[in-house]
């Protein structure tokens, strides 16, 4: 049974429930560790829609401050609070952007991607409709790429969503796998765990990321897997858990990751 789920979002960033809703409906699902990760990006080109979803710069402390007081008031022998973030990585900054983080106690630290340049990967179906299938292949590329280096920096505890782009069908052309293939390879050379993120189940592609076959290939080098919901309201803290777990199996999956102070644990499925 699946009972952890560390990638979640409340009002902090892009969520629509407040951390005490996103906390207490986590306890009440029956989970026994659960954490917020609301996103954190310093885009290198100060890329203007960025900070209307991702928590104010001058406001990370009092971020860690309020998650850290639910943990206070909540934590107990079934259930604990893990304090995360998710980060945008970007090559240019992103050593300064973990040299801030590294003075706050996070339990785990997420690496995503959302950009290619100050193109929204994942914002809405709207940028993509105007591209060719060439354009299409660039994003797909670059953002492969991207993966690739933010796994090679071993700096986070695990990526998110490995497939995003994929999130409104506008995928690339034949003849990609290779480019998967690599960065599942960099996954497993720098040991970076992926997540099954149950929230693509909902989106236009109608798959979780990444889907059952990236899932299996993943599990034949020997990746580590956890599972998150990637919840943006309460309602949605264990959404799709089941299926998750079932799907793990199938692929031939036996464990998923747990953290605790920046450290990886297992636990049998």
């Amino acid at each position: 049974m699946i009972t952890t789920s560390y990638h979640n979002h409340s009002t902090w960033s892009d969520g629509s429930s407040t951390p005490e809703e996103m906390v207490l409906a986590a306890k009440a699902a029956g989970l026994s560790e659960f954490g917020l990760s609301d996103h954190w990006v310093i885009h290198p080109n100060k890329c203007k829609d960025s900070v209307s979803w991702s928590i104010k710069l001058d406001r990370l402390e009092k971020y860690v401050s309020e998650c850290l007081t639910w943990k206070q008031r909540l934590d107990d022998e079934n259930f604990t609070i893990r304090i995360g973030i998710e980060v945008d990585f970007f090559e240019e900054n992103y050593q300064q952007v973990l040299a801030q983080l590294r003075q706050f106690p996070f339990d785990y630290l997420i690496g995503a991607v959302h950009y290619f340049g100050t193109f929204p990967i994942d914002h809405s179906a709207g940028p993509w409709q105007s591209l060719s299938q060439q354009q299409i292949d660039d994003i797909w590329r670059g953002y492969w790429r991207k993966i690739r280096n933010l796994a090679a920096s071993q700096s986070f505890d695990f990526l998110a969503h490995l497939d995003l782009p994929k999130k409104f069908n506008f995928l690339p052309s034949e003849g990609f796998s290779a480019e998967l293939e690599e960065t599942l390879l960099a996954l497993q050379k720098f040991d970076l765990p992926l997540e099954l993120n149950t929230a693509g189940w909902v989106k236009p592609c109608s798959e979780c990321y990444p889907g059952k076959a990236t899932l299996k290939r993943a599990c034949q080098l020997g990746i580590p897997v956890l599972v998150n919901a990637d919840a943006h309201q309460k309602e949605h803290v264990t959404r799709f858990f089941p299926e998750a777990e079932q799907l793990l199996k199938d692929c031939g999956y036996q464990q998923v990751c747990s953290f605790a102070s920046r450290q990886r644990k297992f636990i049998n499925l």
